[in-house]
């Protein structure tokens, strides 16, 4: 998945002591942020509760079915990292958390 991969990079190029400044990290907070899920998808049908719509998605080809996993992996990155419009980045950060919050099961896991 590009977005997991992408996710898991900028964790690791953070984690090694890449400045949170450096040019590709800026580049790498966008272009996660634009990938953004912001409609309501398949998950809706899973989920009952009104949830503003959000998540990354495993391939480009599946715009509907967001998951938690990919999701986790965009939270954690966008905190490592910067980007020009800290409002745009944290807006989409706090939509992704809750949206990932519907999804806990009810013995304490989490999954779709």
């Amino acid at each position: 998945s590009p977005v997991w991969d992408t996710a898991i990079v900028a964790i690791a190029l953070r984690e090694s002591g890449l400045p949170p400044d450096h040019p590709a990290m800026k580049r790498t907070a966008e272009w996660l942020i634009s990938r953004e899920i912001r409609f309501r998808g398949d998950w809706a049908n899973k989920n009952p509760v009104n949830v503003e719509p959000s998540g990354w998605v495993f391939e480009f080809n599946n715009k509907w079915n967001p998951d938690v996993d990919d999701t986790a992996m965009v939270l954690l990155a966008l905190r490592k990292i910067p980007t020009d419009n800290v409002r745009r980045r944290d807006e989409c950060f706090q939509r992704g958390l809750n949206w990932m919050m519907t999804f806990q099961c009810k013995d304490g896991g989490w999954g779709e």
